[in-house]
């Protein structure tokens, strides 16, 4: 059986461009939980933390959208609307709360062909000796879309769409649950978990890869798919019943049930698990 995976990502890199958003005023708030503003004492120095909550609604502009996040992660979730809801989490840190704040003012949202934060660049050690901040988006999406979602330094997080969807980050997990569609969704340094739904994938199929990380695939007891799993450095298991001649410990070509498209997961350096919700 051939492999999904050349073929798959040439048609995402083709397909997915720039989208031309519209600028829009955000609401602003303070962050709840964890990413409040606090105080932090390390070996580096003490530093203080704010964080802000930006809010806007956007237009779905050609059915399309492109998120990029550079330290911070993204996650977008499908639900039945017609526009975008974006929450952007701006974090600042600096040696004073009044120095965090300032620098908090000087990051900016931009929705001109893509979603994207800018600001100042951070000190010197990845910030440890001077500023830093970093941006998280959450967008909730209609459910049907085309997405290309770009992150460094942050996860990416991916949930109840239907559509022709790119994603990769560095430094950073993979999250996929319940899409369809024509799915193709790399990580570097981070692990990969696929949630399945349903009793087979609807659209042309799903390659998901993972460098440095392990890869969690979960589907329910009766679904079927045409699987292919592999790893270099790892082990492979599967609680379906497959049928196959030989080792599956690196590589796995099988049929899931009645078959169907194409699930293909990858990882260089991790263990490869196929199981049950």
């Amino acid at each position: 059986m051939r492999s999904f995976a050349p073929k798959f990502a040439l048609g995402c890199t083709l397909t997915l461009l720039a989208i031309p958003l519209y600028a829009q005023s955000f609401t602003t708030a303070p962050c709840n939980g964890d990413e409040g503003n606090t105080h932090n004492n390390s070996f580096f120095g003490n530093k203080e933390k704010v964080c802000e909550l930006r809010r806007t609604t956007l237009p779905l502009v050609n059915g399309q959208i492109t998120v990029s996040g550079k330290n911070g992660g993204i996650e977008v979730i499908g639900e039945d609307r017609q526009d975008i809801a974006l929450e952007a989490r701006v974090v600042a840190q600096e040696s004073s709360t009044e120095q965090a704040k300032s620098l908090l003012k000087e990051i900016k949202i931009l929705t001109d062909g893509s979603i994207r934060a800018e600001g100042p660049s951070s000190g010197s050690f990845f910030g440890l000796f001077g500023s830093s901040w970093y941006v998280n988006f959450r967008l909730h999406v209609p459910r049907h879309l085309a997405a290309q979602l770009h992150s460094e330094n942050g996860g990416i997080d991916i949930s109840n769409i239907d559509g022709e969807i790119f994603a990769n980050t560095t430094n950073g997990g993979l999250t996929l649950r319940d899409l369809s569609g024509k799915v193709h969704a790399t990580t570097v340094n981070g692990g990969l978990e696929v949630v399945l739904k349903g009793t087979q994938w609807h659209g042309e199929g799903l390659f998901a890869k993972s460098t440095n990380g392990g890869v969690t695939v979960n589907a329910p007891d009766h679904y079927s798919a045409h699987l292919i799993a592999s790893t270099v450095n790892g082990g492979i298991s599967v609680a379906f019943p497959v049928t196959t001649q030989g080792s599956i410990r690196n590589h796995i070509d099988t049929q899931i049930g009645q078959g169907g498209p194409t699930i293909q997961v990858e990882t260089t350096n991790g263990g490869v698990s196929i199981g049950h919700d």
